[in-house]
């Protein structure tokens, strides 16, 4: 993953590509090889957003490619095939739409690719997903000594899904990567995902009291309160009550019957209507407002607004300005 000069926090970059050494140089820092195998001319498509310690990029080629490489040292990636043929193999492995990538920086991998593919990946920077992990009680971070490899995926696993989603909004606003707020929440999404990913199989939680969950729970909301005009992360919450997110999980699972996360989405959708309600002119950039709260898919977030508070986020406007 590129290291970015001071003070450049966001790029993004769209290439097509016409040869299999344009396409090869569209990720730096990768010092990465590639040979065009199977005959035919070459097309690819590659599209890449960093912001802080986090790159996103989507990659397709319509040929067999031997590719070699390796990622920066200090950094992890994560790959979910989007379309494939048959006949890959990564570091001598087949490979199917039923497996993720690893790749571990400072370490080189090999992928012969089938005859076509597109596939997205994240990498991120270890130093920051290891503060992650330790605010949300996850340590060391996972991954940090496992080489090059494949993951087989698990009926949850939804790392392909995230990655088109955040991708797909991006490309459509990258003006929204401005928003520093919008930036923290995507990056816990990411982190949050490959946690999901790398992590063991998560324990039952049957050891917590039915009082230690209610404690939880009850410092949770007392610090939502405190900070109702933040848009709150897992993370925050981890960190104040010094929890894992496993017993933060379980806790608002048994009291509340829902997750965390879900929680805070509902918490952070209130804040947005607040700010909303705000508004003198009609014209006031509701996804400005939502990318301050931390919503990235402005037509899910417009759907989700309207299905807390039975209207949408342009009907509230008109009817606050109006008034």
């Amino acid at each position: 993953m590129p290291r970015r000069p001071a003070g450049e926090a966001v790029s993004v970059r769209v290439s097509d590509t016409h040869d299999a050494d344009e396409q090869a140089a569209c990720l730096t820092d990768w010092g990465q090889c590639y040979e065009q195998m199977s005959n035919g001319a070459f097309d690819g498509h590659f599209e890449s957003f960093c912001f802080d310690g986090v790159e996103l990029f989507r990659e397709e080629t319509n040929q067999v490619v031997q590719q070699y490489g390796q990622p920066q040292a200090g950094t992890m990636t994560m790959a979910a095939l989007l379309d494939a043929g048959e006949g890959g193999r990564f570091c001598g492995v087949p490979v199917s739409m039923e497996h993720y990538f690893f790749l571990r920086g400072g370490k080189e991998f090999h992928f012969r690719t089938p005859q076509r593919v597109t596939l997205a990946a994240v990498t991120v920077d270890m130093e920051r997903f290891g503060a992650y992990c330790q605010r949300v009680g996850e340590v060391p971070p996972p991954g940090a000594c496992v080489d090059n490899g494949l993951i087989r995926k698990r009926p949850q696993d939804e790392l392909g899904s995230v990655l088109g989603s955040v991708m797909q909004s991006v490309r459509h606003s990258p003006d929204m990567l401005r928003h520093a707020t919008l930036r923290r929440c995507l990056e816990e999404g990411v982190f949050s995902t490959l946690l999901n990913l790398c992590a063991p199989t998560e324990p039952s939680g049957k050891d917590l009291t039915a009082s230690t969950r209610q404690y939880v729970v009850n410092k949770a909301r007392d610090y939502m309160r405190e900070h109702v005009e933040d848009p709150i992360t897992v993370s925050d919450l981890c960190a104040h009550i010094r929890v894992s997110r496993r017993t933060l999980q379980y806790s608002f699972q048994d009291v509340l019957g829902t997750n965390p996360a879900r929680y805070l989405r509902n918490m952070r959708l209130n804040g947005a209507r607040r700010e909303i309600r705000r508004q003198t002119d009609e014209r006031s950039p509701v996804a400005d407002i939502a990318a301050h709260w931390g919503f990235w898919h402005p037509s899910r977030f417009a759907a989700e607004y309207r299905s807390l508070f039975g209207e949408l986020p342009s009907q509230t406007l008109k009817s606050v300005t109006r008034h």
